[in-house]
């Protein structure tokens, strides 16, 4: 009797548990997770940036080339050595005149030039004069001379990385002599007058080496050889054309400096 009665109050409380566990409701789901629309807005602008406009070029990066470009100004001192027909055994002979071709010797000049360099190419208008003691011996007479020269010349670089370039050098250009006392009468040799030898025309070749101390400041060196060859001669009685042209090269050294007037444009 004791058992029935332990059972039914074991059962009683089982039941109402069981009961209660069917009525209670099932916990609501969690939502799906998405992204939310200022992230994929973000996204997308990201990948429509132009990498080349956002790019920011790295201060390290070294330049192609030495960047020294631009207008410049520069003078030289010159020393020169006359060669050809400056041997003094040339005479030149006009209608009643003639033209005494001196022996010439090393004589030291100024030049001057204005150039325009872009990337490795330099084009240079350049005016120069050296002058020289001269002579001449039969007849016997001192004939100091000055000569004068124009040039438009072009110089090629190298070693674009480096401030010290080496280059070399092609011209063409014009040039003159002054001769003092250079022309005499035929007749009796005892007239004189300053003569010149005209049309010169000119072919430089050139090696030199250039060192920028700064961009805007170049130091140089140079060796030239120019071919010269002059047309015509002026004395007492004008000019007249020489037969054959008097052959009139000079080899030369020069050192010079320039300071650079303008940039180039970018």
């Amino acid at each position: 009797m004791k058992g029935s009665v332990l059972a039914a109050s074991l059962l009683v409380p089982a039941a109402l548990l069981a009961g209660a566990c069917a009525a209670t409701p099932r916990p609501p789901s969690m939502p799906e997770w998405s992204p939310p629309e200022s992230a994929l807005l973000a996204a997308s602008a990201a990948l429509s940036i132009d990498d080349e406009r956002m790019r920011i070029p790295s201060p390290t990066e070294p330049e192609d080339l030495w960047p020294a470009q631009g207008l410049y100004l520069g003078g030289e001192v010159i020393t020169c050595q006359p060669l050809g027909d400056f041997d003094g055994d040339v005479q030149l002979f006009g209608p009643t005149d003639e033209v005494l071709v001196p022996d010439l010797d090393v004589g030291p000049g100024l030049g001057a030039f204005l150039s325009y360099r872009w990337r490795m190419n330099e084009l240079m208008l350049q005016a120069s004069v050296t002058e020289h003691d001269g002579d001449f011996s039969s007849p016997s007479r001192s004939l100091d001379t000055r000569l004068l020269s124009l040039d438009l010349n072009w110089r090629h670089y190298f070693w674009e990385e480096s401030p010290l370039q080496p280059y070399g050098l092609l011209g063409i250009g014009m040039s003159r002599a002054e001769v003092e006392n250079g022309s005499t009468d035929q007749a009796t040799e005892t007239l004189s007058e300053d003569a010149e030898l005209t049309d010169g025309i000119n072919v430089n070749v050139g090696v030199g080496a250039a060192l920028y101390t700064l961009p805007w400041v170049v130091f140089y060196g140079q060796a030239l050889y120019r071919f010269n060859r002059y047309v015509t001669s002026d004395g007492i009685d004008g000019e007249f054309e020489n037969t054959p042209d008097i052959d009139g090269d000079t080899f030369s050294l020069s050192f010079g400096a320039a300071f650079r007037l303008l940039p180039p444009r970018r």
